[in-house]
């Protein structure tokens, strides 16, 4: 896998966040690729949009680049230097809040993005796009809700399907295949996480060794194991 990074000075200050969300995501799944997120962080947008073939949307905080050819996958995460700041004054990691959840489920987006692409990558697996967006919102409900209740934020953790998936937006600068597959991930995405929801351990965490089970999952299998639940199936 080629390396393609430039790191800013609001990367490096947030380097240690990042670090311990791609490490609090690669514990709840068991997948260490190997690999820093870091390592592959540009914060420069003119940066992003010359190797993002200027594709990017104008007002995009988050991206993932991502090229392949027979020489292998180069791979670049872009997350907005002011976003990280933000983060880097009030650590997720230690304090949750409401507020918050904006920046955090954007920074989450992009680990989890690089995180199952590069695991996937690993195993010499192919990503479909649908299945990487449908993955990514699965990771930002369970991250937020393991960290609310690790915190004893009860409240934001029962109010966080709703936060998530209900109150959720899509940018109109999507086209209409971008905006399907973002509509499609959140649906799928959130009919999982309900169910997660109403399976969890007396301590109010979800069971890991499903989590575990639907990250290694491929994309049909998912939309399967999702269908399966909704009619009580296993």
């Amino acid at each position: 896998m080629a390396r393609e990074a430039q790191i800013g000075r609001g990367a490096l200050q947030a380097a240690g966040i990042l670090a311990g969300l791609q490490q609090y995501l690669t514990d709840i799944y068991r997948t260490d690729h190997g690999l820093s997120l870091g390592d592959f962080l540009i914060t420069d947008p003119a940066v992003a949009a010359v190797l993002g073939s200027d594709n990017l949307l104008p007002s995009t905080q988050e991206s993932v680049l991502l090229a392949q050819d027979k020489h292998g996958l180069a791979l670049s995460v872009y997350l907005d230097p002011e976003l990280l700041q933000r983060l880097e004054r009030a650590d997720p990691m230690r304090s949750l809040r409401p507020q918050q959840l904006d920046d955090f489920c954007k920074v989450l987006e992009g680990i989890s993005h690089f995180n199952y692409i590069c695991w996937r990558a690993r195993q010499d697996k192919p990503v479909k796009l649908l299945e990487l967006e449908m993955q990514a919102e699965v990771d930002k409900f369970v991250a937020a809700w393991l960290l609310a209740v690790a915190q004893e934020d009860y409240a934001l953790a029962r109010h966080l399907h709703r936060w998530l998936f209900d109150d959720v937006r899509f940018s109109p600068e999507l086209d209409p295949e971008q905006a399907e597959r973002y509509r499609a991930a959140n649906e799928y995405a959130a009919r999982f996480c309900r169910g997660l929801a109403g399976r969890v351990h007396q301590n109010g965490a979800p069971d890991l060794a499903e989590l575990r089970h639907f990250y290694r999952l491929s994309q049909n299998e998912k939309i399967s194991h999702i269908n399966a639940l909704a009619y009580g199936r296993s």
